[in-house]
């Protein structure tokens, strides 16, 4: 028993009887009248095999001629079919692309079509039918051109690095989690750059983009290994983040006397740092100079936490620049000003929390961190203003100027009468009675012009405390009398001891950042966490 192919949809088993021929179909008669032609060597019905030429054909077979129906072929023409017992007894393999088209070119008009013999006929065609498309290798170069093309356009955003997006609350949750901020620093742009040299690399590696790319790929290949070569350099010279140590700015509350009303509020000292640069120095400043101001204050609030503070179990600091340092709040400000800028308002609260927790310190404590304006282009050592010098507070140079400076210089002038009053409230045991000339005599400056010490009728004392008396913007002074009057011609503002701020914000348009900055009006500090021993304890 023979089985057909599976290639055809309707499988017949035919055994070696007869198997009744289906009912012919009535053909209509065409326009040209037809004559009847002798039928057809090897034409089949769908249910019988071409009898392959040549081929024995022992126990031939004989099988009916088909009834003359009417419309169709005369008896005459009736159709004997030799099965071979060989095409019997063959093997079920699927027909070849010769022997399907050879099938279908040998039937005949008087074989019935029905609609599943159509169908298989189709399906067979369709399945013969091989569609080999054959890419031109133009192709591959153009398909290898545009990924190129692309990557190109792509490197310049992934190495796009938004600066100012960094938010000012980052810098804290980096110094809270020193293993994040280890992270973040080694992974920032070495890992947009691995993931584009990877890119490359399964780019150049793509059968489509290897084929017909020839020099494109070769130079996409060695900017992918000079790629690779300059992460792996940047991880190397990668610097180590040293964790930090020490108590954040959020942690830390304060007892904090308002001078103006006379109350006490608890702050964190975020808060009031905040408060404090608002007071000290203008939002406009550079950022650098900023962070720099918030470290000193930072720095000197924590002298008098571990110093001992002023104002003894009440408060812990005051609201007065006199004794401690200025104080604004947003509310005083917006009063004061009529506005409060927004962009500076974030200005100075980022420098307070990109610096969160840092602390200058010198011998493991804080400094007495003290600050001024401006000073006369040199700053002054602590012992020439107050009693005792320190190590820290040393003579730099400082670069504010009168282009840099508004009022840099200054004039006041008195009448003799004035002098005379101020003079004798400062300075009770002074001999003011003789001329006026002698009453302030000798006075001993140091390289910049301050006067370090003078004798004021007689009785020498500190530049800086005829300063104070006679309410000059600096000990950088000097004087002339003439017509019942006495004129003083000014430099720079404050004690001009430690940070200049105008010196500061100079040095920051020049490039430095705040660490430079305070190591250079410190001598010798270190910049990092301080833990106060209430807490280590």
């Amino acid at each position: 028993m023979r089985e057909y192919p599976s290639q055809i949809p309707s499988q017949r088993r035919r055994t070696n009887t007869a198997i009744p021929r289906p009912q012919a179909v009535t053909r209509t008669e065409s326009a040209i009248p037809r004559q009847d032609a002798a039928p057809r060597q090897g034409s089949v019905t769908q249910w019988e095999s071409v009898t392959r030429p040549n081929a024995a054909a022992p126990s031939a077979q004989t099988i009916a001629p088909r009834p003359n129906v009417a419309g169709t072929q005369t008896a005459a023409s009736a159709q004997v079919i030799t099965r071979t017992d060989a095409a019997a007894t063959r093997p079920n393999v699927a027909p070849t692309d010769a022997a399907t088209r050879q099938e279908s070119a040998t039937r005949t008009e008087s074989a019935p079509r029905t609609s599943s013999t159509r169908r298989a006929d189709s399906g067979r065609r369709r399945r013969a039918r091989t569609r080999k498309v054959k890419k031109h290798p133009l192709h591959a170069v153009l398909t290898a051109s545009a990924a190129m093309y692309l990557l190109l356009f792509l490197v310049p955003f992934l190495f796009t690095s938004d600066a100012g997006r960094e938010s000012a609350s980052v810098s804290a949750a980096l110094k809270r989690s020193p293993e994040a901020a280890v992270k973040a620093e080694t992974d920032s742009l070495p890992a947009d750059s691995v993931a584009q040299a990877e890119s490359v690399d399964r780019t150049a590696g793509a059968d489509t983009f290897a084929q017909g790319a020839g020099a494109d790929t070769l130079a996409q290949i060695a900017q992918a290994d000079a790629l690779a070569e300059s992460v792996a350099e940047a991880e190397a010279a990668a610097p180590e983040v040293e964790p930090f140590r020490g108590q954040l700015d959020e942690d830390c509350y304060l007892r904090v006397l308002n001078r103006t009303n006379d109350e006490v509020s608890v702050m964190s000292m975020q808060e009031y740092l905040v408060c404090v640069l608002r007071g000290e120095m203008p939002g406009y400043f550079e950022l650098e100079a900023l962070k720099a101001q918030a470290v000193a204050a930072r720095t000197y609030t924590r002298y008098m936490l571990h110093s001992g503070s002023k104002h003894g179990d009440r408060a812990d600091i005051c609201t007065s620049p006199a004794c401690c340092q200025a104080y604004l709040s947003a509310a005083s400000a917006r009063q004061k000003w009529g506005y409060l800028p927004e962009d500076e308002e974030q200005k100075l609260r980022a420098a307070v929390i990109d610096t969160d927790g840092e602390t200058m310190l010198y011998d493991g404590e804080p400094i007495l961190a003290v600050f001024h304006a401006s000073s006369s282009g040199l700053t002054r050592t602590s012992g020439d203003v107050w009693s005792g010098d320190k190590p820290y507070l040393q003579p730099v140079t400082s670069p504010e100027n009168a282009d840099n400076t508004p009022n840099y210089y200054s004039h006041v002038e008195f009448t003799l009468s004035r002098l005379q009053d101020k003079l004798r409230d400062a300075f009770p045991k002074a001999n003011l009675s003789g001329d006026v000339s002698e009453w302030l005599t000798d006075a001993e400056r140091d390289a910049a012009g301050n006067i370090i010490t003078m004798y004021v009728g007689g009785i020498k004392t500190q530049g800086s405390r005829v300063r104070s008396a006679l309410g000059l913007r600096s000990a950088c002074f000097t004087w002339e009398y003439g017509d019942g009057k006495v004129e003083f011609y000014v430099t720079g503002y404050g004690h001009g001891v430690g940070l200049s701020q105008y010196g500061a914000n100079q040095m920051a348009r020049d490039g430095a950042d705040y660490r430079a900055i305070l190591t250079h009006y410190y001598t010798g500090v270190r910049i990092g966490g301080y833990t106060p021993e209430t807490i280590a304890e």
